[in-house]
């Protein structure tokens, strides 16, 4: 009976010790309670000319440029926030045209209006996130901390999810791609595009691939002397992919890598201090950026080719053999990792080899389908370390959606990841929303790459991410999923109008995007249980594939939602925002609590590991194939900085 209380009491004040360290979950620098008002990192980003949007002026281009480079989307460009004057009852902002489909090329340059579709399901999601936003003493004092929040939207009423976006920042810097938007030209000749998805946040106009080759000592543009003779300009002589041979032996060409602004503690978020030693310069990198007036190639961002090929260095096909990996394997040796990545393959049992495991992801290129991606990342230690709190690496927690697409540069498959960074305002001007991959991890100023270690989950699950066809009704959890994490990234923007999304041990990344998902998994449920046509449909095919596959579905649910809620409480607020997402209710009425008690009824997702681990192991046992790819502060060499793996409580 004794030993049975002292378990009992050690699991307890465990639990309340794991509440206090998630107080600091999803933050990217140390909390501070300083009394000064603190410069925020993006106030110090934006003095570099390589950071402001008037160093990249849109203008066409000729063919020849785009022989070894592709524009980053079909639509793409910068948002404007219009004037309180210019305001409309529908939810529009400005669109710097960067990139255009064929026959509207000629408006690159131009702004165009960007507003939402009229389909009825669509403008329920903008009624859904509208809110007056009023800050709060909570807001202001976070701006005092050096936190970004979206000032020009303080008093605005009904500010809508695309002026959120567009004013999440001080200056119209946000870059975004658009998703088939639908085209037209008012009365007054203004192009107006019109979306159904949510803009995805971008890096840079155009992408290319290229292999590092040297540094250049010297300026080689004498004529763009403005930005080649900047501080912070760092030359390097880079050699193209040739799709036609396969090779890196296309054309050469001089690119600067900015240097980069240090954060506010110290820190140069990516170095190119050796970068063409690196073993991932000899598979390639993705440059994303632009062009400056006189023609000069500045590169934004990068990401790894090796890490986006659907080419693992080891496949796993064993389940328990897989289980282990993710437990013990993953973030094994995190520092003696520096500058490495990792590609694995996990198939649960059954899988005859490797080669029809990765054949199976090819197979989502061709038939369009999708899949999810589960992110976190470590900490920072060395030299400059990041503080921590009794021993325990936070890190960061958030979901997304990975296409299979054809390269354009290489013709080959490879991996194209859209983050849903449920993301509380900071200092560094990282907006919550959908975001790509190279935008939030691979940014040269404001990206995480180069100093934190990062796992990406990719997760192929039939049971999730097909949609369902009962007799000619369709459902499908993968887009309500999105549309989940479309609301709760919304939300996130303007703190559900206090104009603060602050982190508290029942809201954050973590909490928040499960409860995306289980939010998703309610949904489903419920539209199922409340569709007589389904149900009769199920009755009258009880062996059917469909029928076979939503029982694994709701068995999945069932796993999830005892580890989402394991004390068997659904948390209050869980529940009733749950209405709100499945349209249960007619009126939004969000439930936001911040309670110590609230974070108890869901306590494994308060830290990122265990949810990432959990959600992870849970998914590879009920029959899904994962995709890990791991990073280590990849990049350039910084002897200051070492990459830290997230833990659980108390550093385990």
């Amino acid at each position: 009976m004794k030993t049975s209380k002292i378990v009992t009491r050690v699991f307890w004040n465990s639990l309340w010790i794991g509440v206090a360290i998630a107080i600091t979950a999803c933050r990217s620098t140390p909390n501070t309670a300083e009394s000064a008002i603190r410069p925020s990192n993006y106030s110090v980003f934006i003095q570099d000319p390589f950071n402001r949007p008037s160093t990249y002026p849109p203008v066409p281009v000729s063919h020849a440029y785009r022989d070894f480079y592709q524009p980053v989307a079909t639509w793409s460009g910068r948002l404007i926030l219009p004037q309180r004057s210019q305001r409309q009852a529908e939810d529009f902002v400005w669109f710097e045209i960067q990139n255009a489909a064929l026959g509207y090329q000629n408006q690159i340059g131009q702004w165009a209006k960007l507003t939402w579709s009229d389909r009825p399901e669509v403008q329920d999601y903008v009624e859904l996130v509208t809110s007056d936003i009023q800050f709060t003493v909570a807001a202001r004092d976070s701006q005092h901390q050096g936190n970004v929040h979206p000032t020009r939207l303080d008093g605005w009423t009904e500010a809508k999810p695309l002026e959120s976006l567009a004013g999440a920042r001080p200056a119209d810097d946000v870059v975004v791609m658009l998703s088939e938007p639908e085209v037209a030209v008012a009365a007054d000749g203004q192009l107006v595009l019109k979306v159904s998805d949510a803009p995805v946040q971008m890096t840079g106009r155009w992408q290319g691939l290229v292999k590092i080759l040297e540094p250049i000592a010297e300026n080689p543009v004498p004529n763009d002397s403005e930005i080649a003779d900047h501080p912070s300009a760092q030359w390097f002589q880079v050699r193209h992919f040739d799709r036609t041979t396969q090779q890196f032996d296309g054309s050469t060409e001089s690119v600067i890598f900015p240097r980069g602004v240090l954060t506010r503690d110290g820190i140069q978020r990516f170095t190119t201090n050796a970068i063409q030693n690196s073993p991932l310069n000899q598979k390639g990198w993705y440059i994303y950026g632009d062009r400056t007036q006189n023609g000069t190639f500045v590169v934004q961002a990068v990401e790894p080719r090796y890490l986006m090929q659907l080419q693992p260095d080891e496949a796993i096909l064993k389940t328990q053999a897989g289980v282990d990996y993710i437990a013990q394997e993953n973030w094994a040796n995190t520092p003696q990792r520096k500058g490495t990545a990792q590609s694995v393959l996990l198939v649960p049992g059954g899988v005859e080899s490797d080669e029809v495991a990765i054949a199976s992801w090819r197979n989502l290129a061709a038939s369009r389908q999708r899949a999810i991606v589960l992110h976190t990342f470590g900490g920072i230690g060395g030299e400059k370390a990041e503080t921590r709190t009794l021993g325990t690496t936070t890190g960061h927690f958030s979901y997304g959606i990975v296409d299979v697409i054809v390269d354009p540069l290489t013709d080959q498959p490879r991996f194209w990841i859209t983050h849903y960074q449920v993301y509380a305002h900071g200092p560094d001007g990282i907006v919550s929303g959908a975001v790509h991959w190279a935008d939030y991890s691979g940014n040269l100023q404001r990206g995480w790459l180069g100093t934190r270690p990062m796992s990406e989950v990719i997760i192929d699950f039939d049971v999730v991410t097909q949609a369902y066809d009962f007799g000619g009704i369709e459902l499908s959890p993968l887009d309500t999923f999105i549309r989940q994490l479309q609301i709760m990234t919304a939300r996130y923007r303007t703190g559900d109008g206090t104009g603060a999304s602050i982190v508290t041990p029942a809201t954050s990344c973590v909490q928040d995007s499960n409860q995306a998902l289980y939010a998703t998994i309610k949904s489903v449920e419920y539209q199922v249980s409340q569709n007589e046509n389904i149900q009769a449909w199920l009755a009258a095919n009880p062996q059917h594939p469909e029928t076979l596959r939503f029982r694994r579905l709701v068995q999945l649910g069932q796993q999830l939602e005892a580890q989402l809620a394991p004390l068997g409480i659904v948390r209050s607020d869980w529940a009733s925002n749950v209405e709100n997402l499945s349209g249960i209710t007619t009126q939004p009425h969000w439930t936001s609590r911040s309670q110590i008690t609230t974070a108890l009824a869901s306590w494994r997702t308060l830290l990122p590991r265990r949810a990432h681990d959990e959600v992870s192991t849970l998914m590879l046992t009920e029959g899904a194939n994962l995709w890990v790819l791991r990073t280590n502060q990849i990049g350039g060499y910084d002897p200051a900085i070492a990459p830290r793996a997230p833990t659980t409580l108390l550093g385990f």
